[in-house]
């Protein structure tokens, strides 16, 4: 499905950063973003052997979807979060956000038993960036990367839907979000353990409004022109309402875990 595959173009016509025009809409995006399962976090304390008290770093924090899980299981959150406008929502929940990117800070070494990104982690440069996780990792800790990845809606829906991003959006059609390079850079960093890939599956029901407020949080849509981006949600939105005005995601949560050596 066109409108849950993302597709990182890097900078806009007008110049935006794909990144970072999230901040533009944080509080639409805390409002209509998908969360995450209980048993997503679970899995991830479970994994770590992690306990009150511990230490972890988020890496892209946002308005904190992820961070309440966690900050919920009694861990003391450290939030990474360029962009002011998410930050500001995120401390607007209690949580102390530092403006920055990852490959800007200085890690503290050994100062974390886990790093983490939600749907952040494709975001983030540097080929040195799997060895900088490490080092703020202390020995055996656990670093974690996951997304929710929406499935392909299927039959007359699907049809109907992928037909509107070929007539209007064609540059959006027929993409695939393939997670696999996430495997192979934990693999090339001699400082963590071989990857271990994990899968929750979860589903969540959205109206033709919750829709298409979500795509309008979808950063390849937003570096749309506006124009382009309001006849494109306006038809997807038409297809939900030809089919019931109410449509219902599957969403598998992808998640890459590993430990630092030693």
């Amino acid at each position: 499905m066109a409108a849950l595959a993302g597709k990182l173009r890097g900078v806009s016509d007008s110049g935006r950063e794909q990144r970072f025009v999230f901040g533009e809409v944080a509080e639409q995006y805390d409002e209509f973003r998908p969360s995450y399962p209980d048993e997503l976090f679970d899995t991830i304390v479970e994994y770590g052997h992690l306990k009150v008290g511990d230490r972890a770093l988020e890496i892209g924090a946002g308005t904190g979807k992820a961070t309440a899980g966690f900050v919920a299981r009694g861990l003391d959150v450290h939030a990474l979060e360029p962009s002011a406008g998410m930050a500001a929502v995120l401390r607007g929940k209690g949580v102390e956000a530092e403006e920055t990117l990852f490959e800007e800070w200085d890690p503290v070494p050994g100062g974390f038993r886990l790093v983490y990104a939600a749907q952040a982690w494709h975001w983030v440069r540097g080929d040195d960036r799997y060895d900088r996780i490490a080092v703020a990792l202390r020995p055996g800790g656990t670093v974690a990367f996951f997304w929710n990845k929406g499935r392909n809606w299927t039959g007359a829906l699907g049809a109907d839907n992928d037909a509107v991003y070929a007539r209007l959006a064609p540059e959006m059609s027929n993409m695939q979000w393939q997670l696999d390079w996430v495997s192979e850079g934990i693999d090339a960093c001699a400082l963590l353990e071989p990857p271990t890939k994990r899968v929750v599956t979860w589903t969540q029901p959205y109206t033709r409004t919750e829709w298409e407020r979500l795509l309008g949080t979808h950063s390849d849509h937003r570096i749309l022109p506006d124009e382009q981006r309001a006849r494109l949600h306006s038809a997807v939105g038409d297809v939900i309402d030809r089919h019931g005005g109410q449509v219902e995601v599957v969403y598998d949560v992808e998640i890459y875990l590993s430990r630092r050596v030693g």
